[in-house]
């Protein structure tokens, strides 16, 4: 009985080997920021987090809450999406020049279409300057969607946001795909990509990128999640292993309608 028991325990070592073996712990749903562990210091922590142009879950724009979410997970670079750049909607706030100035990180902003008289897109926050960016537009027959990659010299980093039509996000996964191809250093792709976990979409991605988060991350809606939307991705080249630190989504169920990611990685 004790061998059969021994042998039991070790076919389920075995089993979990594959999902364990990228992370050091767990990946975490649903944290309180108390529960955020310190950042080892030679990691990097990257966030992720669609912002719905700064309204909260009482329909009030307040910027300054986004910045206080993104200062008190304190990431080294924050992908951003649904981000506006001098709207009516938004008072003719410019959000990424409001939360580089309440962060203290450099701004990036992505066009993807013009909209309440000014412009919609995707944002980025580093903590260091990029040596590069380059911004690529993806197709949404709702609405132009787009892709921004930043480039440093050990690493790149991303930032997304897909289309609500099925087939325009097939096809941005394959556009990822060959935008990243060929890039012999880590790269990190954070973003909502409007895809649930199965679907034909992130089956494609998952094909050339390892899951960073978890698919059991339910981001969407914020004040009472039922379904996983955003991800963080990394892409596999040279039989890289991503050594993940920590990887949660975190409770903050009133800054905006989906719950922001985080991973501690090194790289």
């Amino acid at each position: 009985m004790l061998k059969s028991a021994f042998k039991t325990f070790v076919i389920t070592l075995i089993c979990l080997i594959p999902f364990y073996g990228m992370y050091a712990q767990e990946p975490r749903n649903g944290v309180s920021y108390n529960e955020i562990k310190t950042k080892d210091p030679s990691a990097l922590r990257f966030m992720s987090y669609n912002i719905r142009i700064g309204i909260g879950m009482d329909n009030e724009v307040d910027i300054k809450r986004v910045a206080d979410v993104i200062n008190r997970v304190n990431p080294d670079v924050v992908a951003l999406q649904e981000v506006d750049s001098v709207t009516e909607r938004v008072n003719w706030a410019n959000q990424m020049m409001q939360l580089s100035e309440l962060t203290g990180m450099y701004p990036i902003f992505g066009h993807a279409v013009d909209r309440s008289k000014g412009k919609y897109g995707i944002g980025m926050l580093t903590k260091i300057k990029p040596e590069s960016v380059r911004k690529v537009h993806l197709p949404g027959d709702e609405e132009p969607r787009m892709l921004i990659i930043s480039d440093f010299k050990d690493y790149a980093v991303c930032s997304t946001h897909f289309s609500l039509v099925e087939k325009d996000r097939v096809t941005s996964a394959g556009i990822l795909i060959k935008e990243l191809e060929g890039m012999n250093k880590p790269v990190l792709v954070g973003g909502d990509f409007n895809a649930k976990p199965g679907s034909e979409p992130v089956e494609i991605i998952k094909g050339k990128f390892n899951l960073l988060t978890s698919e059991k991350f339910i981001t969407y809606p914020s004040d009472t999640p039922r379904v996983c939307l955003d991800y963080i991705w990394g892409l596999k080249f040279n039989n890289h292993k991503y050594n993940v630190l920590q990887s949660v989504s975190i409770n903050e169920p009133m800054a905006s309608d989906h719950l922001p990611l985080m991973i501690d990685i090194k790289l």
